[in-house]
């Protein structure tokens, strides 16, 4: 498996356009898309539980990370790809198979590949690149490690290639990732707004945790007689 680089606060980018301290991507909510005049492209944005697959060459995927996990997969001989965005390893307690919480990463992983396949991808020409999993806030100082570890483990049981990995560190991450041709671009963010990110993936984090405790309740009620 490639071995991942590890980002720290000096840590060199990977090239990136320049922006402002803010910029039109803060302001567009998660699930929208937008056309970026700098960029030249049409941008959707992500944030935690999305994902989103395409195969147009005029089109970027673009999301924000702190502890969560980005990952970006492309068939480079359809020119499908996709990237999902998710906030905790595994959910263990799930009631109905049939149903996916898209924060969780084993649902995160299965649905982003079944829909590339399901638009022509082969598993095994698919080519992953990931990003996030970083040590933002002492909140969640292992959720970002957990991350890494599930993402490690999938990529083996489940026979994927890891191309390129960016993880840990203590910053948050801009990404961008062009998926006709599975070019990915990263920039660290130091400005203080970016503590927005840390806040934002803690108020997701426990509502799943919340979620998962009201299931195993419920599941519980229902089997007494």
């Amino acid at each position: 498996m490639t071995k991942c680089q590890t980002r720290h606060p000096k840590g060199k980018d990977i090239p990136w356009t320049e922006r402002r301290s803010r910029d039109v991507f803060d302001d567009i909510p998660a699930g929208s898309c937008y056309y970026d005049q700098k960029l030249g492209r049409t941008v959707h944005k992500i944030n935690e539980g999305g994902f989103c697959v395409l195969s147009q060459s005029d089109h970027v995927i673009m999301t924000t990370l702190g502890s969560c996990i980005a990952v970006c997969m492309y068939d480079p001989v359809t020119g499908v790809g996709g990237m999902n965005h998710f906030l905790l390893p595994e959910e263990k307690n799930n009631a109905d198979k049939n149903t996916y919480n898209m924060r969780y990463g084993n649902h995160a992983m299965e649905v982003l590949l079944n829909e590339i396949l399901k638009r022509g991808g082969q598993k095994k020409r698919l080519v992953l690149k990931a990003f996030g999993g970083g040590n933002v806030l002492s909140l969640t100082a292992n959720i970002g490690s957990h991350n890494q570890q599930f993402l490690r483990q999938y990529i083996v049981d489940e026979g994927l290639v890891l191309d390129t990995c960016d993880l840990g560190g203590d910053f948050p991450r801009r990404l961008a990732f062009y998926p006709s041709s599975g070019i990915a671009y990263v920039k660290i963010l130091r400005r203080a707004s970016d503590l927005d990110i840390h806040h934002r993936e803690e108020t997701y984090r426990q509502k799943a945790v919340q979620e998962n405790r009201n299931s195993q309740i419920d599941l519980f009620q229902e089997g007494r007689t």
